[in-house]
């Protein structure tokens, strides 16, 4: 694979093994000196910031994972350069103690550098994930337009 594609490829698979919880094989995927940022209001989304290296990369991924689990993870347009991907995508995201769902649209731009992950920003609906996580009282009208919302 060249040009285009690899980077689509690899992408994919870091999308994907994110999605699935896959975390160790995720780790190889990234660089030892990895940027991740989740894009957010901190007072709304704990979550949101920046986090430098393998380690921290990893432990956001997990504390994420602790309070949601994702289902139904799907790819959506993408761009892609020889050295970066940018992807919509959307799941349904479940809150682990109240198991309330919502669709949750989301937008990830990744950069490589010799196969490795360097860079990888999230940006995702935050009132969303933040209703589901009990920190706003309601449900964003949007969220519930998905088919399957309750």
């Amino acid at each position: 694979m060249s040009g285009r594609a690899l980077p689509m490829a690899l992408a994919e698979h870091a999308l994907n093994l994110r999605a699935d919880r896959a975390f160790d094989e995720l780790t190889d995927l990234l660089s030892p000196k990895v940027s991740y940022k989740l894009a957010g209001d901190r007072r709304l989304m704990p979550y949101a910031g920046s986090f430098f290296g393998r380690t921290d990369v990893s432990v956001a991924f997990a504390a994420l994972d602790m309070e949601f689990e994702f289902r139904d993870f799907e790819m959506g347009d993408y761009v892609a350069e020889t050295t970066g991907v940018a992807v919509r995508w959307s799941a349904r995201w479940i809150n682990r103690g109240t198991r309330d769902s919502a669709y949750v649209p989301g937008f990830s731009h990744l950069r490589f550098v010799d196969g490795l992950v360097v860079e990888w920003v999230d940006f995702l609906d935050t009132a969303t994930a933040s209703y589901l996580a009990g920190w706003m009282p309601e449900m964003p009208a949007f969220a519930m337009s998905w088919p399957d919302a309750r």
